[in-house]
């Protein structure tokens, strides 16, 4: 075929590309209409997002797809059209922490797409997910590969009501933003930590530039942006939205730091057959085993755990909750059996949330 001939083919192929995603809209309003139907003799809150169903689509979008574009590139199309399908079942409006271009928010935007209203929080709200403040998901940092788990996170799921619904990861990947050229930056802002983690690399190429701490990194843009022969160390996020060019992407000293987020609702996913749970529990600190016993029934239901923490509960001195994250749903028969031994052992059970197992697959 000469020029004009695929030219003609590629508008040929953009009719099916303009009516298709829309058909499958058509049906996503009817999907949303029934599930309406059911839930209103419940009372419950509709749940448009479904991260269970969703991992099954990305799942077969990239076991359907014969290139040339790359799983990656075909499911990032794919997730843009469930973001607007979802949209249109319902007003779906995402909380996450930090200002705009944040990594939560930058992990926010990779889980909902651009059809979502967003709204950006200054702390961890653990009930912002509710009727009272119009927000239908939340999300929140809970640990990072590096630096662990985020305290804050823990200490809202102390008392807050809401389950987790999905995990998501985000790769930190840190850049140096600036509308100068390299040879002409002489001041930069950053966030602490985000200066810590590109220790090496600005002593190899900006030893001599003034580095000054700054909120968060989303500040340090907005400053950058404004001053002259300054850069600010961001996320990528930041450059569009603040009007900077990228200087120099990837300049972070260690290059598997990755951070896991949860996305929080009024209520989990149904099983999928490969979940993971969250549950917080206090025992007698006075009676010698207590804890010991409490961790062993999941080894004799045969329960994989893959992390524990413990938080000062609040409600007297030296009492604390644990939090423990394990395989499996709440849901599950096993792991049901687990929750229903350990009330012999503990003051206290609450299940936090089941959720699809997301491992790294993203990244």
């Amino acid at each position: 075929m000469d020029l004009t001939q695929l030219r003609q083919r590629i508008a040929s192929l953009d009719d099916h590309i303009v009516t298709l995603p829309n058909e499958l809209a058509s049906y996503s309003l009817e999907v949303g209409l029934q599930k309406q139907r059911e839930l209103k003799a419940t009372n419950a809150d509709l749940q448009v997002y479904v991260p269970g169903q969703e991992r099954t689509v990305l799942n077969r979008v990239a076991t359907l797809n014969h290139g040339p574009l790359s799983d990656q590139a075909l499911q990032a199309i794919y997730r843009e059209i469930m973001s607007a399908s979802i949209s249109l079942q319902k007003e779906v409006i995402v909380a996450y922490l930090g200002p705009r271009g944040s990594f939560s928010h930058e992990a926010t935007v990779n889980r909902f797409g651009d059809s979502v209203t967003y709204s950006p929080r200054d702390t961890i709200d653990g009930k912002y997910p509710s009727t009272n403040c119009h927000v239908t998901y939340g999300v929140v940092p809970f640990e990072n590969s590096t630096h662990g788990s985020v305290i804050q996170t823990l200490d809202r799921f102390r008392t807050s009501s809401v389950r987790i619904r999905a995990e998501t990861y985000l790769k930190v990947r840190q850049a140096l933003l600036s509308n100068y050229q390299l040879s002409a930056i002489k001041r930069i802002y950053s966030h602490p930590q985000a200066f810590g983690q590109t220790k090496q690399w600005l002593s190899q190429h900006l030893p001599s530039a003034e580095c000054i701490n700054v909120s968060s990194t989303s500040r340090a843009a907005e400053m950058a942006a404004s001053e002259a022969n300054t850069a600010a160390i961001a996320s990528t996020m930041c450059a569009k939205l603040y009007g900077l060019t990228i200087v120099q992407e990837d300049i972070q000293d260690q290059s598997d730091n990755v951070t896991r987020f949860f996305v929080i609702a009024s209520e989990s996913d149904k099983a999928t057959g490969n979940d993971k749970t969250l549950l917080r529990f206090t025992v007698d600190h006075r009676q010698p085993g207590a804890l010991c016993d409490a961790l062993r029934c999941f080894k004799d239901n045969g329960i994989n755990l893959t992390s524990i923490n413990s938080r000062p509960s609040l409600q007297h001195p030296w009492h604390y909750y644990f939090f423990v994250e394990c395989m499996g749903h709440a849901d599950d028969a096993s792991l049901a059996q687990t929750l229903s031994d350990m009330n012999a052992y503990c003051l206290q059970i609450r299940v936090l949330g089941s959720f699809p197992n997301q491992g790294q697959h993203q990244l």
